[in-house]
C-alpha cells in the first residue's frame, strides 16, 4: 500500500498513506514484498495517517535498500504547515515475519521520523547492515514509542530505534503488556 514508484534513487517518490487502516484485530499472513526502498505492507505513512489493530505474520518483507519494515517502511517525513516533520500513528499492532534489508530495518517500522508507535510488538527475525533494530530501525527525527515491545531472541536484535527488548518467554507472559498498561 503506498509503495515508492522509483527506485532509482534513495527518496520516496510515491505518494505516502494519509488515510485511515483498522484492521479490526486481523491478520494478513503468508504475504511477500521484495523490492528496493520503503518496503512494508506500507511504504510510507505520512501526516493524519493511522494505521491499528492490525497484525502481520508468517511475512518476508525483502529489501535492496533503505526504510524496510514489517508491517511500515518508513513512518513520517511529511513537513506539516509549521514546518515540522510528522509522521503517522500505528496503533495495537503487530508483525512477525522475517524483515532484510540495507539500512533502517526494522520489525514493525523501519524509519520512524515522528510517526507515533502505541502499544505494539514485532517477534520476526530482522537483518540488515546498518540502523537494524528489532522494532525500528532508526530514525534521524525520533517518534514517540510507547509501551512496545520485540523479541530479542526470534529477531536477532538486542537494540531497537524505540521499544523495549524481551526474551521469547517476556514476550509470552502477559504480565509484560499489562505492566505496560495493556
Amino acid at each position: 500500500i503506498e509503495p515508492d514508484v522509483n527506485d532509482m534513487n534513495s527518496w520516496f517518490d510515491g505518494t505516502a498513506f494519509i488515510g485511515v487502516f483498522d484492521g479490526q484485530g486481523h491478520t494478513i499472513s503468508h504475504l511477500t514484498v521484495k523490492g528496493d526502498s520503503h518496503l512494508g505492507l506500507f511504504g510510507r505513512l505520512g501526516l493524519g495517517a493511522d494505521i491499528r489493530n492490525l497484525g502481520v505474520v508468517d511475512t518476508d518483507i525483502i529489501g535492496s535498500g533503505y526504510w524496510v519494515g514489517g508491517l511500515v517502511g518508513s513512518n513520517g517525513g511529511s513537513i506539516d504547515r509549521e514546518g515540522r516533520r510528522s509522521g503517522g500513528t500505528v496503533t495495537k499492532c503487530h508483525s512477525a515475519g522475517a524483515v532484510s534489508g540495507t539500512e533502517y530495518v526494522g520489525g514493525l517500522v523501519g524509519y520512524n521520523a515522528s510517526g507515533t508507535v502505541i502499544h505494539c510488538y514485532s517477534t520476526g527475525m530482522v537483518t540488515g547492515n546498518s540502523s537494524v533494530g528489532g522494532l525500528v530501525g532508526g530514525a534521524d527525527y525520533p517518534g514517540d514509542v510507547t509501551a512496545c515491545f520485540w523479541d530479542i531472541q526470534t529477531s536477532g536484535q538486542t537494540a531497537s530505534a524505540g521499544g523495549t527488548g524481551k526474551t521469547t518467554a517476556e514476550m509470552q507472559t502477559v504480565s509484560t503488556f499489562l505492566y505496560a498498561g495493556w
